[in-house]
């Protein structure tokens, strides 16, 4: 039911945005894209390891990233955003989050194409090899014959505690070795993997807290430790110091954005399907879209440019409600 929503409204979408970008210019901005799991193929996915909300294939990956390019859209990093850009043009800019394994397999397409990425790093699963608690959510719920609309409900119900009661409860549910990687579908990087993706001069470390933490279910002692130790961590790890968030859950508020700041974070990204203005945005809260292989990846490239959409609408009320804490 979730999915043949989202069917509906992306079809309208994309009937909308040829329409648009028949008719008139797309605004000058910049497109952040928002990746998280990257599987090398369609069977690799089956295998169903992982929550499945997002993800992409490698040949997704590429085909977004020409995609772009043959629309003349210039590839950025944090560092060229908070820079300042030049006006009059397009810009896109990919972001992986959470730190899964898999990501390293999109480093040679960047290396082929030239083009930057940012990783967001979530610590402590990388340091303890430690699965990412939706993942272990789904898979054992799935196992275990509920549908996709219980496990996704209760997945947002757990978003509203701290990252360590949800994995205590798991802990309890599913035994004490139900955090551990089945292999390398569900798995983070460990620290030598990370530091040599870090070493690439394509990619971009940013903080992703330390424990996945959605950061305003924490008071501000709890808060201010899970992005101090994520920022020791990451610099310990590959001798880059962070001065981007992708913000867990895409949840930020003032109280957040202020402790970013307080530790020399100077970008901060949600999961907003908005664009990025290239001048005048905050800069602390910065929109991306999420790519998905529900519908034609170069059908979702194409809707993004749209300057009105149905989707984005919806979705930017639905994180209103999360936030404020009425959606079920």
């Amino acid at each position: 039911m979730i999915h043949a929503a989202q069917n509906i409204v992306q079809s309208a979408d994309a009937i909308i945005a040829r329409m648009y970008l028949s008719m008139f210019r797309e605004r000058n901005a910049v497109i952040g894209l928002l990746f998280h799991a990257l599987f090398r193929n369609d069977q690799e996915f089956k295998q169903n390891r992982i929550d499945p909300l997002q993800r992409t294939t490698v040949a997704q990956l590429r085909s977004v990233i020409e995609y772009y390019l043959d629309h003349d859209y210039q590839f950025i990093s944090p560092d060229d955003l908070a820079a300042g850009l030049a006006p009059g043009r397009n810009y896109v800019q990919l972001t992986f989050d959470d730190g899964y394994f898999n990501n390293l397999l999109a480093l040679p397409i960047l290396q082929e194409y030239k083009v930057p990425a940012t990783f967001f790093i979530s610590t402590d699963n990388v340091r303890l090899n430690k699965c990412f608690w939706w993942d272990v959510h789904y898979r054992e719920r799935s196992a275990a014959g509920a549908t996709a609309r219980q496990i996704y409900k209760e997945a947002v119900a757990l978003k509203r505690l701290k990252t360590e009661q949800i994995e205590t409860k798991l802990l309890q549910q599913f035994g004490t070795r139900a955090l551990l990687p089945r292999g390398d579908i569900d798995r983070p990087m460990n620290p030598a993997e990370l530091r040599a993706l870090a070493s690439s001069p394509r990619v971009f470390i940013g903080n992703h807290t330390a424990n996945h933490a959605i950061l305003t279910n924490y008071d501000d002692a709890g808060m201010r430790d899970q992005l101090t130790r994520a920022q020791r961590a990451i610099t310990e790890m590959t001798g880059k110091t962070p001065t981007a968030i992708a913000y867990p859950n895409g949840t930020c508020d003032a109280r957040v954005i202020q402790a970013c700041r307080d530790i020399g974070l100077t970008l901060g990204y949600t999961t907003r399907p908005v664009k990025i203005d290239i001048a005048g945005s905050d800069l602390m809260n910065l929109g991306r879209f999420a790519p998905n292989a529900a519908s034609p990846i170069n059908t979702q490239s194409h809707t993004y440019r749209s300057d009105i959409s149905i989707y984005r609408s919806l979705r930017t009320f639905y994180l209103q409600l999360f936030r404020s804490g009425i959606s079920a």
